[in-house]
């Protein structure tokens, strides 16, 4: 185990940060840590940083938390690099949570064209913080958090040499809800999962030897927080993440939206609210307005997937990674999401799910789809813009893909 590690985060101002301290301050098992919190708003990040600070106090193997607004300064030896930037903020979200329903689309910030449009202004920054990372922290992991995941993932792999792997906590949700279905404690569950990130399905299950996934189909009618219908879940003997609601289910989900405010601007809201508590002087524990936004995702799988590597405990993970021949049937340069053995020397994909001939297509299109977007970013190319937007799974003529793109891509790119 190392002496000292250091941990730097990328957007170490957003509000939920103090999760993450709380969550490493919550286990023992790891070496002293420095957590560098970096952000471009100093008087946001002052603020966040000042009760990280005051969490780690509480830890029992050391902890400390240092912030800057210096990029190089921040990365400069990092052992593990965090990426949590969210590019325009909440006021950006909001905009891709909205703009696709006038096109009869609805709107979500990974998924559609509200997605496209997150990756448009995020990609480009995420491979600035990239070179800076080359040149003072090359051996760096870098794990991302940014939406969306599997787009921003591709860029860095495919354009980059820094090593990244993707987290999201949908696949651990996902997986415990079965669990919870059957009356089984989470760890003895097996969940096959496979696809990308919020494209992917748990495909098998088995509990302590036995393939429970038959039973599971059979009862998927009870399962509770069940995001599509039952019939399309029975019938592929699959259960989809949350997102999929919006593919099987757009035009309900986007008469939901109609009128209502979007999830960004009430995240807004609270923002605001937590960052009014965080000016209570000597504050020493996450105040009630933090604790109600609700980033489990540090403790869920941030924290784990650090610790694995760390410890090379060989914990399996459901992780995102480039693909190379895990999945046979999926390109090799795609980042795909399925379990891997965690290791200090890397992740290690194990044998993939089955996965039914329709699934396999869908994931393929997928990948398509978001690469050519990725590539046509970097490259500034209409064309492959215009064949991205086609392929997305919510855009449904050709009229509607060049509307789409008079409205998000940018006037001075190539056409």
């Amino acid at each position: 185990m190392a002496e000292k590690v250091k941990l730097s985060v990328l957007g170490g101002s957003g509000v939920a940060t103090p999760g993450l301290i709380q969550a490493l301050v919550d286990v023992d098992q790891r070496p002293a840590i420095e957590v560098v919190l970096l952000g471009r708003t100093a008087d946001k990040l002052e603020r966040v940083a000042a009760l990280s600070k005051r969490l780690a106090e509480r830890a029992s193997v050391p902890l400390t938390v240092n912030h800057t607004t210096d990029l190089r300064l921040g990365l400069e030896g990092s052992d593990y690099v965090l990426n949590q930037i969210r590019v325009g903020g909440y006021k950006a979200r909001a905009y891709d949570e909205s703009f696709p329903q006038e096109f009869g689309i609805p709107g979500e910030e990974t998924f559609g064209p509200g997605g496209m449009n997150n990756a448009l202004r995020t990609i480009p920054v995420t491979l600035e913080h990239c070179k800076m990372i080359e040149k003072v922290a090359p051996r760096t992991l870098l794990i991302n958090l940014t939406n969306p995941s599997s787009f921003i993932q591709y860029a860095i792999s495919h354009y980059t040499n820094v090593q990244v792997v993707g987290v999201c906590d949908s696949p651990v949700w996902l997986a415990r809800s079965v669990a919870t279905f059957v009356g089984a404690p989470a760890e003895e569950i097996w969940a096959g999962y496979v696809g990308m990130h919020h494209f992917g399905w748990v495909t098998e299950a088995s509990w302590r030897g036995r393939d429970i996934m038959p039973e599971v189909v059979e009862k998927i009618k009870d399962m509770p927080g069940l995001p599509v219908d039952v019939d399309i879940v029975q019938a592929m003997g699959a259960i989809p993440t949350s997102y999929f609601k919006y593919y099987y289910h757009s035009d309900r989900m986007l008469a939901k939206q109609r009128g209502k405010e979007t999830r960004a601007e009430q995240l807004l809201v609270l923002q605001a609210e937590i960052m009014e508590d965080l000016q209570e002087e000597g504050l020493d524990e996450m105040p009630a307005s933090l604790v109600s936004r609700g980033a489990g995702w540090y403790q869920q799988i941030i924290v784990p997937v650090i610790l694995a590597h760390l410890n090379d405990s060989k914990e399996v993970f459901i992780v995102n990674l480039r693909n190379g021949k895990a999945i046979p049937w999926m390109p090799e340069d795609a980042i795909v999401e399925l379990p891997a053995v965690v290791t200090s020397q890397g992740f290690y994909p194990l044998q993939p799910p089955k996965a039914p001939p329709d699934i396999q297509a869908m994931v393929r299109l997928n990948a398509a789809f978001e690469m050519l977007w990725v590539e046509a970013i970097v490259e500034k190319s209409y064309a492959k813009a215009l064949r991205a937007m086609m392929l997305n799974h919510l855009v449904g003529n050709l009229d509607q893909a060049r509307d789409l793109l008079k409205e998000i891509w940018p006037e001075d790119w190539s056409n």
